[in-house]
């Protein structure tokens, strides 16, 4: 029996977010990217999804900005969720630096056009022992140039209004996990540690040495965690 996950990608990223976690991966279980529909809002991409997904309860697995939008999904459609891992997220609002710094990037893309990720923006995403990874760095030049301009100005600006989920997954009768980089900076721990207490379903996964990049940077922990947590 195939056991199907539903990937659901980060922010410029693309079906090669996973790949590396794939080949730790027994044959039984499939991988399916869903790539972010082009909507207009987080409500629409959300409505957007469940016409993608296949009839009855979903394993939903979503990384950064896909464990937000896979947080959305499962509010608004519980009865469709199994199970849910969100990994490098913690489905809560945007920081105000992190607000004012979309808003520049976005303006600035508008006027200048966009030239890529920069090594930069790269580095301050990886832990400091995968900086001259050269493997991950050429993956998500790649995503990123692949995807685009217009891409990262949809995303950016259809997902940058967020509002709390967090305060809101204990309400939903699915086990929940996160998996989340001890290193990494878009993520608080202690707030997902605050949720953990308030339902049974809910648990936590940190890895040592791990940026936000996790798919990339522990593939085999990612799908290590993956088999314990949609199969055993």
């Amino acid at each position: 029996m195939t056991i199907k996950i539903y990937c659901l990608p980060g922010t410029m990223c693309d079906q090669r977010l996973w790949q590396a976690c794939m080949a730790y991966l027994p044959e039984n279980v499939e991988l399916i990217h869903i790539a972010i529909p082009v909507k207009n809002s987080i409500d629409k991409i959300v409505t957007a999804l469940e016409q993608k997904f296949p009839p009855g309860k979903i394993n939903l697995a979503g990384f950064s900005l896909g464990g937000y939008i896979a947080s959305a999904f499962a509010l608004k459609y519980p009865n469709k969720i199994n199970k849910l891992l969100l990994i490098s997220n913690m489905s809560y609002l945007l920081p105000p630096a992190a607000l004012k710094e979309r808003s520049r990037t976005i303006a600035y893309v508008k006027l200048h056009g966009y030239s890529g990720i920069t090594s930069k923006r790269i580095t301050a995403l990886l832990h400091p022992s995968k900086h001259n990874n050269q493997d991950i760095i050429n993956c998500i030049r790649a995503m990123d140039i692949e995807l685009g301009k217009e891409t990262l100005i949809h995303q950016l600006t259809v997902t940058t209004q967020r509002e709390n989920l967090l305060v809101k997954l204990p309400t939903l009768a699915v086990p929940i996990q996160f998996l989340i980089g001890d290193n990494d900076s878009l993520v608080t721990l202690t707030r997902i540690a605050a949720i953990l207490t308030q339902s049974t379903l809910i648990s936590s996964i940190t890895l040592a040495d791990t940026g936000h990049m996790l798919p990339l940077e522990q593939p085999e922990k990612c799908a290590g965690n993956m088999i314990r947590f949609f199969i055993e």
